[in-house]
């Protein structure tokens, strides 16, 4: 059976649930049979099994999103791409309290804080794409001279595959697909194993918008089994990735297998700089939303905070009783709780991961640790309390990696040089945020910092229409905005002579 009827009784909706790959418009078994078990991480108990793409099931997606591309989707207008995502906007928005409950009891995050947020954006990022699908690969041409002209195309790659995390699965692939779907490429995604029934659920609305079989393919599996397969297939023209530091260079290589093009959105260690004359209680609640926000689950979570010493003291007292008072659990442990602003984490392995840092920093550095909660107990989920700890020097494990949990490390500074050279002693540049009223300081800072994205008084606020994309061992390419179609092409110049050999 490739449907199982689960409910959600929190917010009153039974699914009858696709449990298997999506290829060709259809849900089908995997080759071998093989199946994963995904658990909710509230309470650790299991939701249901799906279907896990073999070697041969990704080959067998290759291939139908290689025949959709020849025969159909190459030859589709521009302006037809883009009525189909309006329509997939529009079926998104219908079933968006649906789906937004399907990423809560998969992943953990607040329904109502969290996770219907990300709803919104998805409906406004596919009506943006929708509308730009005819306007972005419009081609130029340059006249050389009386007898010659040249003509450049923005020409789509043709079969482009895509791995997401498990952090924000329903939006991290509409990042990845109505883009490239409106720059007129084909797909075959991989989503997150323990975060797949989401995507599966919402790939019905594909087929309900009029979207040709093929065109869109979802393969859950494995990483090293069906995410290999993907990144080194040799007909997959490109392949965009989003995810760890250390699998991003694993795509890379297994990439160059036929030199296809890459797109990676990798790790990040984003610093937030405070500086004295910033509107204090303002730094504060951004950065305590920029670091517990998904539980501390985010690429560009604020993780290391800089604060200058002048105002260090008066910034760790305000943001310790602002976060007492924002961040919770809820009284019942569950993120359908409206009153729950703070998910579990997305599983024990992780939650195992991230408790080995606050170890660490407490126990062999003798860091001081706050713990703005307790830990609940008689609980089975994965929940973990708003943590930071103050004076952290910089040589510290915990200021140096990622730790990807609700984990603050704070310390000080004491002008401008030494902020910006804290803020840039790191492998990573994904996103970075200044705290300050001086308009020389923040231009400053915004030419030095080396990061792909500087927020201003704010943080973790990306928009649909900017560009997003981090520098150094934080990725390659840029997703969203223009560029979130730019990524999906390529150019092909033409030579027009109008004249005789000479």
């Amino acid at each position: 059976m490739m449907f199982e009827t689960i409910s959600i009784p929190q917010v009153g909706f039974t699914y009858t649930l696709p449990i298997g790959l999506f290829i060709n418009n259809e849900y089908v078994a995997s080759k071998n049979g093989e199946k994963i078990d995904t658990a909710n991480p509230s309470t650790g108990e299991k939701i249901t099994s799906f279907y896990a793409a073999s070697e041969a099931d990704v080959d067998v997606a290759v291939k139908a999103a290689r025949e959709a591309y020849e025969n159909v989707w190459s030859i589709t207008s521009a302006e037809q791409r883009g009525r189909l995502l309006y329509k997939l906007a529009e079926l998104i928005e219908r079933d968006k309290f649906k789906l937004a409950a399907l990423e809560t009891l998969d992943s953990g995050k607040p329904y109502h804080s969290n996770a219907l947020n990300d709803l919104e954006q998805i409906i406004q990022l596919t009506r943006y794409f929708a509308g730009s699908a005819d306007k972005y690969n419009k081609g130029e041409t340059i006249p050389l001279n009386h007898d010659k002209y040249a003509m450049i195309f923005k020409v789509p790659y043709g079969v482009v595959g895509q791995v997401i995390p498990w952090n924000y699965p329903l939006a991290m692939a509409s990042w990845k697909i109505q883009g490239c779907l409106a720059a007129g490429n084909t797909i075959v995604i991989k989503p997150a194993e323990n975060t797949s029934i989401s995507l599966l659920y919402m790939a019905q609305l594909f087929v309900e918008a009029g979207f040709p079989p093929g065109v869109l393919n979802v393969i859950p599996g494995h990483g090293a089994t069906a995410g290999t397969a993907l990144a080194s297939h040799p007909d997959v023209d490109k392949i965009a990735f989003t995810g760890s530091t250390q699998v991003g260079q694993k795509i890379m290589e297994l990439a160059g297998s036929n030199l296809k093009a890459i797109t990676l959105e990798c790790g990040g260690k984003s610093p937030a700089v405070v500086f004295a004359d910033s509107a204090l209680d303002n730094a504060v609640e951004w950065i305590a939303n920029g670091i517990y926000y998904n539980s501390g689950q985010n690429c560009t979570a604020n993780s290391r905070v800089y604060i200058q010493e002048t105002v260090y003291d008066e910034f760790i007292s305000k943001f310790k009783a602002y976060t007492h008072k924002m961040w919770t659990f809820g009284d019942k442990l569950d993120p359908f709780d409206k009153k729950c602003t703070l998910g579990p984490v997305i599983s024990e392995t992780q939650f195992k991961r991230i408790l080995s840092y606050v170890d660490h920093g407490r126990d062999n550095e003798t860091l001081k640790m706050e713990t703005v909660a307790d830990f609940p107990k008689n609980s089975n989920g994965y929940f973990i309390p708003p943590i930071f700890f103050v004076d952290v020097p910089q040589s510290s494990k915990l200021n140096k990696e990622e730790i990807f949990g609700p984990v603050a490390v704070f310390s000080k500074f004491k002008d401008y040089q030494e902020a910006i050279k804290l803020a840039n002693d790191t492998t990573y540049g994904l996103a970075s945020a200044v705290f300050s009223e001086n308009v020389r300081t923040i231009n400053h800072f915004i030419r030095d910092v080396k990061a792909g994205t500087v927020w201003v008084n704010s943080s973790n606020d990306e928009e649909i229409s900017v560009p997003f994309g981090g520098f150094k061992m934080s990725g390659i390419g840029r997703e969203l905005g223009q560029s979130g179609m730019d990524s999906y092409t390529q150019l092909k110049a033409a030579h027009i002579n109008l004249s005789n050999y000479k």
